[in-house]
């Protein structure tokens, strides 16, 4: 037999041993771990940067929305710069009495210090000028006498203003309800069937002031209705209401979500010169019509929320990425009223925006990032208007 061909039955069968089979399992446990590391770090770092992108496009829309319709806060109300800060009062049929400021826009603060910012103006889609009233008018009567009724349509909602406001003698809504063969509406005429439905009130209902509208510089201003807004944070969400045409407020609508603190200030001109130049931001609401002619700008703070929590450390712990309240830098071209050294600079002014907590050891605030967008809008029916 040919034992050369033959295999050799001792040779040892090949494989792995114990130990390289171990050195293997450790470097794959290492290679997992590293590559399970640098997945966390790149989630985490996507996380973050979707998370500012959702804070700044929330940010930037609740911005966009309200400084839209401020701009045309007083449209067709302020021709008389002494009219502005008159008392109105409304009521439509059996709503609720409204009172409010003939002003562009007025601010708010509740027990918080959480704000609400109104804004009103005309709501014609076309300009009417004032009418000035010829003769005195009763808090009962039914028309009003002007110098003309251009652009007066039956149904508008019209403001009488007295020449000069004050606690007894205020502003008020009526709308122009002619009665045909009886009390047209013509060239001289705005009929408003006082005691009827809609915007018209009885004597008295208290809507009037009881010495009616004397005809010593008294005006009417056309509305066409009363567009009325109200802007607020309520919910970590921006939300706006709107006066309806039946005089009570319609459901909030949410502009912006993610918005967790809002900041509004006036920009008043304080010079005797009247340079037309913003001097002061602050938040007093002015008690005198200079004082309101004196509102130039409205400046807007939002602070918007990223919408996902961080997610919790390796221990299972939350680790807080937000530590304080966010600063608002205002700069320093214009004094701000409350402000203080932002945090490592003394030449920069900032003011501390207050996050809303469930209490005083609540610090799930903590778990979220945030970031502040603010905004400076012009008065521009203010800047425009005649003194």
């Amino acid at each position: 037999m040919d034992t050369l061909n033959q295999p050799n039955r001792t040779t040892r069968q090949q494989g792995f041993t114990l130990v390289e089979l171990m050195v293997a399992m450790a470097l794959g446990l290492i290679t997992t771990l590293v590559i399970a590391q640098v997945l966390i770090a790149s989630e985490g770092n996507r996380r973050t940067t979707m998370e500012g992108s959702d804070a700044q496009v929330n940010g930037s829309i609740g911005l966009y929305s309200v400084s839209r319709d401020l701009q045309m806060a007083g449209y067709g109300i302020i021709s008389h710069a002494a009219a502005l800060g008159c008392p109105i009062s409304a009521k439509y049929g059996s709503a609720a009495t409204l009172n409010f400021t003939l002003a562009p826009v007025t601010i708010t603060n509740d027990a918080n210090g959480n704000p609400t910012l109104r804004m009103l103006s005309a709501g014609r889609s076309s300009f009417s000028v004032p009418m000035t009233i010829k003769a005195d008018h009763g808090s009962s009567s039914a028309a009003f006498t002007v110098s003309s009724t251009l652009g007066v349509s039956n149904g508008d909602v019209v403001m009488a203003v007295p020449s000069s406001w004050s606690t007894t003698s205020w502003c008020s809504v009526f709308q122009v309800a002619q009665v045909a063969g009886t009390n047209p509406l013509n060239s001289t005429s705005v009929p408003h069937a006082a005691g009827s439905t809609s915007w018209n009130q009885p004597a008295d209902a208290g809507i009037v002031p009881s010495t009616g509208y004397t005809a010593d510089n008294a005006f009417l201003v056309n509305l066409g209705r009363v567009l009325l807004r109200e802007y607020r944070v309520n919910n970590n969400n921006l939300v706006m209401r709107e006066l309806q045409t039946n005089g009570t407020w319609g459901d909030e609508q949410i502009l912006a979500s993610s918005i967790v603190t809002m900041r509004v200030l006036y920009g008043r001109d304080t010079s005797a010169a009247r340079d037309g130049i913003v001097d002061i931001y602050d938040a007093s609401t002015p008690t005198t019509a200079d004082g309101w002619s004196r509102v130039l700008t409205v400046r807007i703070a939002l602070v918007a929320r990223s919408e996902q929590r961080e997610r919790n450390t390796a221990d299972g712990t939350a680790g807080a990425v937000t530590t304080d309240d966010p600063m608002w830098d205002v700069g320093t071209a214009t004094p701000v009223a409350g402000t203080e050294d932002c945090p490592g600079s003394e030449t920069r002014q900032c003011l501390s925006l207050t996050l809303p907590r469930s209490s005083n050891t609540d610090t799930e605030w903590q778990q979220y990032r945030y970031k502040v967008y603010d905004t400076v809008v012009p008065l521009r029916n203010v800047l425009w208007s005649s003194t």
